[in-house]
């Protein structure tokens, strides 16, 4: 889409030619990054300088295209009211009720790969923290709770995944 800017003095003629030739050059932009794409994905041989800015390319074309989505929905707005919303909600939870839906349990706590998996992202998130030189009274606690739960793995998944407190609020 060619937005319109408007330059005082300019005669109307030469607007529409710069115009136009905006118009066609955005055109030809579009058109050649989805040819690129088509070769790409057909397995055509590519350089990876084409690829990158193909992929750039198409990066923008889709930021585009989504804020023209969330301008629109925005314009718009509510596409449902929050009274649709709750009959919905409620409507939903009936029918897993009357299906009989059961929770998907947890894995057990015990679960080696999970304390592994905790560990390793502690360690990366404290490696984080670690190259900050000064940091603020948040980040102090955020860094004081990650230490805690790296001392202790299997206390911290414990009291994260506790059963009671999962449950608790579903009857």
């Amino acid at each position: 889409m060619v937005t319109k800017q408007e330059v005082p003095g300019m005669p109307t003629v030469i607007e529409n030619i710069i115009l136009q030739y905006v118009k066609n050059k955005v055109d030809w932009w579009v058109s050649i990054a989805h040819y690129h794409q088509e070769h790409i994905q057909h397995g055509a041989t590519v350089n990876k300088a084409v690829v990158k800015k193909n992929l750039g390319h198409l990066t923008c074309l889709y930021l585009k295209a989504e804020q023209e989505r969330q301008h629109g929905y925005l314009k718009d707005r509510p596409y449902i009211s929050a009274e649709e919303a709750i009959m919905i909600y409620t409507a939903t939870v009936h029918w897993l009720e009357s299906h009989k839906f059961a929770l998907i349990p947890f894995l057990p706590l015990l679960y080696k790969h999970d304390t592994k998996l905790l560990v390793l992202a502690l360690k990366n998130l404290k490696e984080v923290y670690s190259v900050k030189g000064c940091l603020n009274q948040s980040q102090c606690e955020e860094l004081a709770l990650i230490e805690q739960a790296y001392g202790n793995p299997h206390e911290c998944l414990s009291s994260t995944f506790d059963p009671v407190c999962v449950q608790g609020g579903q009857n």
